[in-house]
């Protein structure tokens, strides 16, 4: 893929009812709206007006400008420097001059150029932007998509992987503490094995800041991609794993073992960078920071001004334990088998700055799952229900002793990050089954209509209609237009048609048997079409792991599937709670995760293809779950979890529209014992939809009755 090509338009369409303009990501589907006292056409113009990339922008002569919800809002002066910060129930008035408006947590980076005096009003359910007189304003957007600017090719031998994994750094867009942005970590060159090691010409980059010496091994090699990538590092052999900066050598081996090691060091980094950033371009009260600063005696405005490998090696110098209170949630742990097959997947985790685990063969097969749980199997004595299926367990005594390795099911080791996926032969119970394949088919992914979802339910089994009311849950988002289409009773060709045309979500209600979907003529198995055109989807029926991975072989994103049998009734429950979730910006893999908290039975869902597949984006910002610890007739204390999304990932910055002792903070966010007022969670509630999770109990904030508290 050459890195000449022309960066991602984004579409400016004008609205008339009511009147506006929507900004739309073809590519990724994010967009926002911006509405206006009257319709009118925007004029293109040129980019170079903006002192920040964009991908587009159109100029619109208004009054008045206002979003269609709280957002948070920057004002930057003609030198790029922040002037304002605009949260929720604020107002500032800007006097004459040339400003930069940058919105904080919508789904595209959106810009506003303006000269001339303006005032903002948050103090209602949105921000307003008053001109006084028809104004010309230009309107900047730039995706969050990114594309690998080339391949590399590499054999397996190790030493020519380093060298691959050396040149990930060449999409760091700087190396400034602001990479911690993710918008200012480009994605690393793709991989792929071939007979011999091929680096483009292009792609000639700067002198490394440092280097990573290891010895030749996969276990040493594979976890140490996102670290050599976010220090802008070279891999290169060496006897013992260290880190090599500045002169210094820090050993790669802990108390905790080598992978443990290098995640800690990332981590660490990451979040001092993280803080450390705020002495430049984003000069905001950071809730980290406030955690640590009293305990590191550096200047953070010297750490700022340091060369990376200076920086490093004082960031080094300040313990681990003064930092981990800081630290944010990480996004995603990769295990990954050591195999050379295997190395195409690096750059995908490396972009998410994944902790890296390399278990092998014995560790899998210690961790085999041969029946189900005993509080399972007294579950299916105690409830004769109805189930979506076949009775029969993933696997049973009939079953061969010893399964094939790509029939295994197994329970990876559990992780602190908020997503987990398995690279490797076995079914990953409570992870995420991932292929090369998949990780590159999310690149070229467009939805299937752009500034529209399309979402087609499938019903095929009349006594699990309650199912279908799921209908009313897609599309119940005000500026996010949807296609919503309930399919009952198909026949295999039917169904057939279905999977093959263009759509974004597939809700499959019904049975799923070892040979295909059941339909109302017999059975269609996923395995004998030749391709699909779906993007995420979710099979709630019994044991549909097969014919969900056989959707992913065949084009599908990624879905939610079943390793066993479901009773009806907690399907259905599920059903409701993911397509929910799904529906306030959820990804497929954090909605699953996220069921483990209140469903006894969750762990029975896992996903397989692309976990970071979701329906829309959060209009937050990414997203939230609410959990209430305590609760007095003054109010409540509450734990926030925030979740990440495709559109923001590890070290965006998170600000609040709603008064909590919290103004800005790293996401993925994780603010324990916030205490609130009921009138504040009110607010909250009016916002947006949340899932609330109180007593173990998973609700929502637009049916949540405050009386119960």
């Amino acid at each position: 893929m050459g890195s000449n090509e022309p960066p991602f338009q984004p579409q400016f369409e004008p609205l008339r009812a009511p009147p506006g303009i929507r900004l739309v990501d073809r590519i990724d589907g994010g967009e926002f709206t911006l509405l206006t006292p009257d319709a009118f056409d925007p004029i293109p113009r040129e980019t170079d007006v903006f002192p920040v990339p964009v991908d587009g922008a159109v100029e619109a002569s208004v009054e008045e400008l206002r979003t269609p919800y709280l957002v948070g809002v920057w004002v930057r002066d003609e030198d790029f420097d922040l002037v304002e910060q605009v949260t929720g129930g604020e107002q500032a008035s800007l006097g004459p001059g040339r400003y930069v408006v940058e919105f904080s947590s919508v789904q595209l980076k959106v810009y506003l150029y303006v000269e001339g005096r303006f005032d903002i009003d948050t103090t209602d359910d949105a921000v307003t932007f008053s001109m006084g007189s028809a104004t010309d304003v230009l309107i900047g957007v730039r995706s969050y998509h990114e594309r690998p600017a080339r391949t590399i090719t590499t054999t397996e031998k190790p030493r020519d992987v380093m060298r691959a994994i050396s040149q990930f750094r060449a999409a760091l867009k700087t190396t400034s503490p602001e990479r911690s942005f993710p918008t200012l970590r480009g994605h690393p060159p793709l991989v792929e094995l071939g007979e011999e090691l091929s680096v483009p010409a292009s792609a000639d980059v700067a002198p490394p800041s440092m280097s990573i010496e290891l010895p030749l091994r996969w276990d040493r090699i594979l976890p140490v991609g996102s670290l050599a990538y976010y220090l802008d590092a070279e891999v290169v052999p060496g006897t013992e794993p260290r880190l090599v900066a500045g002169g210094d050598h820090v050993p790669l081996l802990g108390e905790h073992g080598f992978e443990a090691r290098v995640a800690r060091i990332l981590k660490h980094v990451f979040t001092l960078d993280a803080i450390t950033r705020t002495e430049g371009l984003y000069d905001v009260e950071l809730h980290e920071r406030s955690l640590v600063e009293d305990r590191i005696s550096h200047d953070f405005g010297e750490l700022y001004e340091m060369p990376l490998a200076d920086r490093v090696r004082a960031y080094l110098d300040i313990p681990f334990e003064v930092v981990e209170p800081a630290t944010p949630e990480w996004k995603l742990t990769a295990d990954i088998e050591p195999d050379a097959s295997n190395v195409p997947v690096l750059p995908f985790v490396a972009q998410d700055l994944a902790v890296v685990r390399v278990p092998t063969n014995d560790d899998i097969e210690s961790r085999i799952v041969e029946e189900p749980s005993p509080d399972v199997e007294r579950f299916f004595r105690d409830e004769p229900v109805l189930v979506r299926g076949s009775t029969r367990p993933v696997r049973s005594s009939e079953e061969p002793e010893h399964s094939a390795a790509s029939d295994r099911v197994f329970r990876p080791e559990s992780t602190d990050s908020l997503m987990q996926t398995f690279v490797g032969d076995g079914i990953p119970m409570g992870a995420t089954k991932m292929t090369p394949e998949a990780f590159r088919r999310r690149l070229d992914y467009e939805p299937a209509e752009s500034g529209r979802i399309r979402v087609d339910i499938v019903n095929n089994e009349a006594t699990m209609s309650d199912e279908s009311s799921v209908s009313d849950v897609y599309g119940a988002r005000e500026w996010v237009e949807f296609d919503v289409t309930i399919h009952e009773e198909l026949t295999k060709a039917e169904l057939a048609d279905v999977l093959q045309q263009e759509t974004d979500f597939f809700h499959y209600i019904g049975h799923v048997e070892d040979d295909g979907f059941r339909c109302s003529d017999g059975l269609l198995d996923a395995r004998n079409l030749a391709s699909v055109d779906v993007g995420a989807f979710l099979l709630n029926a019994c044991n549909s792991y097969e014919q969900g991975r056989a959707l992913v072989d065949s084009g599908a994103l990624g879905g939610i599937v079943t390793l066993a049998t479901i009773p009806n009734p907690t399907a259905t429950r599920i059903g409701k709670h993911l397509a929910r979730m799904l529906n306030t910006g959820f990804s497929i893999a954090t909605a699953r995760s996220l069921l483990e908290k209140d469903e006894q039975l969750a762990s029975r869902y896992m996903v397989v293809g692309d976990g970071h597949s979701n329906v829309v984006e959060s209009k937050s910002g990414g997203p939230l779950l609410y959990e209430i610890t305590f609760v007095s007739d003054s109010g409540m204390k509450m734990d926030i979890r925030g979740y990440p999304s495709s559109q923001h990932s590890v070290g965006g910055l998170r600000n609040w529209n709603i008064k909590i002792p919290v103004t800005s903070c790293i996401s993925p966010i994780y603010l324990k014992d916030i205490k609130i007022g009921k009138d504040i969670f009110e607010k909250i509630s009016d916002l947006d939809q949340y899932p609330i999770l109180y007593e173990d109990n998973l609700l929502w904030s637009d049916e949540i009755d405050l009386s119960r508290f």
